[in-house]
């Protein structure tokens, strides 16, 4: 048998809103009373994008970089390189562009460059300046974004 709730409660939805009805079950109808609200109070935030690069543009784009670099090595099928995109992007807003410059390849249609700088574990973050791999600086795996900047902080990249 359902459960009446009624959401004319104090500190709820007035019965007003609610035209004075009762939800049965669950209190979904006051979400949705509620949500207009919210997602009206919310404002657009312009945010830089991770740039996606190909094996072409490797020596252009990290190797010949002025600023240090931060290579995502990613792959479609991954699944934490997914979770840690998300990490990526919230990284690339905390750091000035002249400080550190942040990048994605992706590595099935680049094994020379898996080969080449190790990338066994994916997702693999490395950091590279002055067109070379910083020792140390590879990590494997899903990491979050207090983690990541600490990471960088060790290699004098302060958000």
């Amino acid at each position: 048998m359902a459960t009446t709730l009624s959401l004319c409660a104090p500190n709820r939805v007035s019965c007003s809103r609610l035209g004075g009805k009762r939800a049965v079950g669950s209190t979904r109808a006051l979400a949705a009373t509620r949500a207009p609200a919210r997602f009206a109070s919310r404002r657009s935030v312009t945010t830089r994008a991770v740039q996606e690069i190909a094996g072409a543009d490797w020596k252009k784009e990290v190797l010949e970089s002025d600023v240090p670099v931060l290579v995502d090595f990613w792959a479609t099928w991954c699944g934490p390189c997914k979770l840690i995109s998300k990490v990526v992007e919230k990284a690339e807003d905390s750091f000035p562009k002249d400080k550190l410059k942040i990048v994605k390849i992706e590595v099935d249609p680049n094994p020379d460059l898996v080969e080449e700088y190790g990338v066994y574990g994916l997702p693999t973050i490395i950091l590279f300046k002055d067109g070379k791999m910083v020792e140390g600086s590879k990590r494997e795996g899903a990491i979050n974004l207090p983690k990541l900047k600490e990471h960088l902080s060790a290699y004098g990249l302060d958000a």
